[in-house]
């Protein structure tokens, strides 16, 4: 058992002074190994959701209170919870979930203003955030404030009011967890000049039927994280077992890969999930 770690991880002579987990066989089987990994991942997800679901952790309630933290850092007012307004976020992302899209606009042409004014709220002004697959409220926040388009709905100056709506649902075959949020400013505010803008939506709350803790995501990420760990422990060895026994190689890139690996490891420490639209 020994001799066969060695053989796999360790520069020795029986595997050419370079581990044979290195050597493009082993780095085929490894990389085959993944690949099945992330096709056998697809079918659970797919075919047995309650095994590896969605899990997420967004109150309404924060994500209006994280708005209104922004907006007041801007010297801006803070926004009001308006139920009707998050009636309508909840008919929107329930749309969605119905008709398995992920856009502003249905593939029947439904506007998302049309929930906004079916649930009573007659707007002078109305805008949309969407957002899906994050796992807290901070995150979604975060993630609008730092694209334009949504950072200007949430930052805008014209809205007063607000409805958020946050239910799970399945879009494309998978589950997910959808955040709407529509802002708007009453039409007896002032003025009858309609303007809308849909940036990102999410909405109000609903029940939810589970909250599983391991996720696709999550466990993909773990095991990415933990593979490069291990070849980056491999490849050290490798440098260092090959310069103290002054071993000359026709060609050896370690430390090229062992710079190549931290980027990699930099990248997945830092990569959130979730999409906003």
């Amino acid at each position: 058992m020994k001799d066969s770690l060695l053989h796999l991880l360790v520069p020795h002579e029986s595997n050419n002074h370079r581990a044979r987990i290195l050597h493009p066989t082993g780095l085929s089987m490894v990389i085959g190994l993944y690949v099945v990994f992330q096709l056998t991942m697809n079918q659970i997800t797919t075919h047995y959701p309650q095994i590896l679901g969605y899990a997420s952790n967004i109150a309404p309630e924060e994500i209006v209170r994280l708005t209104n933290l922004e907006r007041k850092s801007k010297g801006l007012p803070e926004v009001r919870l308006d139920t009707n307004l998050s009636a309508a976020a909840a008919q929107k992302a329930a749309d969605m979930v119905a008709h398995d899209y992920w856009a502003h606009v249905s593939p029947q042409g439904t506007q998302p203003w049309y929930f906004v004014t079916k649930s009573g709220y007659a707007y002078k002004y109305a805008g949309e955030n969407l957002a899906r697959d994050f796992a807290d409220p901070d995150s979604v926040v975060k993630a609008w404030m730092n694209s334009p388009t949504h950072r200007e709905n949430l930052l805008s100056s014209r809205y007063q009011d607000i409805g958020i709506a946050v239910i799970d649902g399945s879009l494309g075959g998978r589950d997910t967890t959808l955040v709407v949020q529509m802002f708007g400013t009453k039409l007896n505010s002032g003025g009858s000049i309609l303007s809308v803008k849909a940036a990102d939506e999410a909405g109000p709350s609903a029940t939810r039927n589970w909250n599983p803790t391991i996720t696709r995501f999550d466990l993909a990420k773990a095991l990415s994280i933990g593979l490069l760990l291990l070849f980056s422990v491999i490849l050290v060895v490798d440098v260092v077992v090959i310069s103290k026994h002054k071993i000359h190689r026709w060609a050896s890139k370690s430390l090229a890969h062992l710079t190549f690996m931290a980027i990699l490891l930099i990248g997945l420490f830092i990569i959130n999930r979730g999409v906003i639209l």
